[in-house]
């Protein structure tokens, strides 16, 4: 097996100039918003985007490709990556010089890197693990393709042509035949959602109804979870029911870019249900806990 390390750009102090950015911006807010629910969320969506950020940073400077007699490996530290080409399925490959011209569909990069998914003009729909636009070399499979961007390009194009792997032109067609609702870690998900948003809407408003709520309920909650604002159950009722509103946009518009998305690249639509997911459990388990305290 011959290692070959990926070509390194200034694309890390991207990636740490970012995370920084963000991370001040994040905190900056925590201290001037004085709300619990905007307060849990933002701390979710903190905990999220560093783990998301770290996930790159390490798979970007640990990348290492492989060639065997069977196989091309792409594989990073902490096993965070490990992808195995078998050589069979490879059609040919196509090289390039300068930047990426094409359109990031998840994951990082910018013109001169990209590690995700990515359309890509000449190419077509890429799994990118391009750390740098020196030189990039394109693999081509049955079903995917694939973007590298090794040190020692030249002797890994003769690499392949050992392997009776050459340079080739290929012609990319979107898919336009989706149904996404038939795919079951769609379709589950989605009618999960779909019940906890139901609840998070209907439920106060039956407890208000049956009278089961009380006459004076907390309508603001400060971040330390202490109540601010008081109203009548009707009025808290209808803030519920707002919320249950705005979760169910939410889900309509990430349903709506799965859709989308799964033209390009059916396995990366799965986070667009998951975001409404976390989203309705986290307005769900704020709504029961105001119900046990308050209610």
């Amino acid at each position: 097996m011959k290692n070959y390390k990926s070509v390194k750009s200034p694309g890390i102090l991207f990636m740490l100039g970012t995370a920084i950015v963000y991370n001040l911006l994040f905190i900056i807010l925590l201290f001037i918003v004085n709300s619990y629910e905007v307060s849990v969320l933002l701390k979710l969506i903190i905990a999220a985007f560093n783990l998301y950020q770290l996930y790159y940073i390490v798979i970007y400077t640990s990348l290492v490709y492989s060639i065997d007699d069977s196989n091309i490996y792409i594989k990073s530290a902490l096993r965070l990556k490990k992808l195995i080409i078998p050589l069979k399925d490879v059609k040919g490959y196509k090289e390039q010089l300068g930047h990426i011209n094409g359109s990031k569909i998840s994951g990082y990069g910018k013109n001169y890197f990209a590690i995700g998914r990515a359309l890509v003009k000449k190419i077509g729909f890429t799994y990118m693990f391009v750390t740098s636009t020196r030189n990039i070399i394109y693999i081509k499979t049955n079903d995917t393709i694939y973007g590298l961007s090794p040190e020692n390009f030249y002797d890994f194009k003769s690499k392949l042509n050992e392997k009776n792997i050459y340079e080739t032109d290929w012609e990319y067609n979107i898919n336009s035949n989706i149904n996404i609702y038939k795919d079951k870690k769609i379709f589950i998900p989605f009618l999960i959602i779909a019940v906890v948003i139901v609840v998070i809407t209907f439920m106060p408003i039956i407890m208000y109804l049956n009278g089961s709520l009380k006459n004076i309920m907390p309508l603001c909650f400060n971040s330390k979870f202490v109540a601010v604002k008081f109203g009548t159950g009707k009025q808290f009722a209808f803030k519920q029911m707002f919320y249950g509103l705005l979760n169910m946009a939410v889900l309509f518009c990430m349903y709506h870019a799965a859709y989308l998305y799964a033209r390009y690249d059916k396995k990366s639509v799965y986070k667009y249900i998951y975001i409404p997911f976390v989203l309705a459990i986290t307005f769900l388990v704020i709504q029961i806990r105001i119900l046990l305290i308050f209610g």
